[in-house]
């Protein structure tokens, strides 16, 4: 029997399904710039970097790439920091392509510019994303005062054309999870009965359903990991507790990449239920002192 086909989500909009095909990279694939990418360059704001061109080859690469082969991905990650600039830049590129795919990787990286000083954001809906481990209370105010627009139960019109949780991807719903405080759980709440009011079956569906009992195992054994570079996939396949029990023991663990200062680092879990069904999450650690915590949570693929 063969698997099903795998399903590529999207993260930060249209322009995204592209981004999370990975790809391989040697530096002989950078050519010049193009005359587009330089008008495009032209477009930000404040001076262009020497490496500006560079790192849109990287992003360009890692877009029409293979999905599997990370090679691009992990040099992007690794030199993220030091390409900080470049991706802040790109992120307000014309090219909505480029723009969400260095706001992805300012998002992996933990990047506090990673909504692109609200620029993708407008592009897609006023997409609300958190870009640090730790919430703070811009960010809850910056989601409530958008809940706050939209009614949650028996006033909400519910459209075709519309889906009320279109802001919110995977990843802000694992950030409250992990965060798992009051204010996380009235938000959850308050999301979960915009979903059912509309019955929206996307991304964001199972884990806030399964908040509480997320909330639960993330407190439980999500936080300061411990491990040697031989224990690392044990200690992750018991962690992971955004995968149902059953099936963290048989996960498949993957690291693509550390950021070059060691304090971050980028893995795919992913998981088999049987022949026809499947599911891979890119998860980013953080190192905080001696130990390791999730930084990041989202859903890569779904077969």
């Amino acid at each position: 029997m063969k698997r099903n086909t795998v399903v590529v989500l999207p993260k930060l909009g249209l322009a995204a399904v592209a981004f999370v095909a990975l790809t391989r990279f040697t530096s002989a694939q950078i050519p010049p710039l193009s005359p587009t990418d330089r008008e495009n360059t032209a477009q930000q704001s404040g001076p262009i970097s020497t490496t500006y061109g560079d790192t849109v080859k990287m992003l360009k690469a890692w877009r029409d790439s293979p999905r599997g082969d990370d090679l691009a991905l992990a040099r992007l990650f690794a030199e993220g920091d030091a390409r900080a600039s470049d991706l802040q830049a790109a992120c307000r590129s014309s090219d909505e392509e480029i723009a969400s795919g260095a706001s992805f990787l300012l998002l992996l990286l933990g990047n506090s510019e990673c909504d692109c000083g609200n620029s993708t954001s407008r592009k897609h809906k006023e997409r609300v994303s958190v870009c640090t481990l730790n919430l703070a209370d811009v960010d809850f105010r910056r989601i409530e005062d958008w809940l706050a627009k939209e009614p949650t139960k028996n006033g909400y019109e519910c459209r075709d054309d519309d889906e009320p949780l279109a802001p919110f991807g995977d990843s802000l719903v694992y950030a409250l999870i992990l965060d798992g405080s009051p204010r996380s759980k009235s938000i959850l709440g308050r999301m979960l009965k915009i979903r059912r009011a509309c019955a929206w079956n996307n991304i964001v569906g199972e884990p806030l359903e399964q908040a509480e009992s997320l909330i639960v195992g993330a407190k439980k054994i999500g936080h300061n990991l411990k491990f040697e570079p031989d224990t690392l996939e044990k200690v992750i396949r018991a962690s992971a507790f955004f995968i149902r029990p059953e099936y963290r023991k048989e996960s498949r663990v993957k690291v693509i990449a550390e950021n070059k200062i060691g304090n971050r680092m980028l893995i795919e879990v992913s998981y088999w239920c049987d022949f026809n069904c499947g599911r891979g999450y890119w998860v980013v650690l953080r190192k905080d002192g001696s130990s390791w915590q999730y930084a990041l949570v989202l859903m890569a693929w779904i077969s």
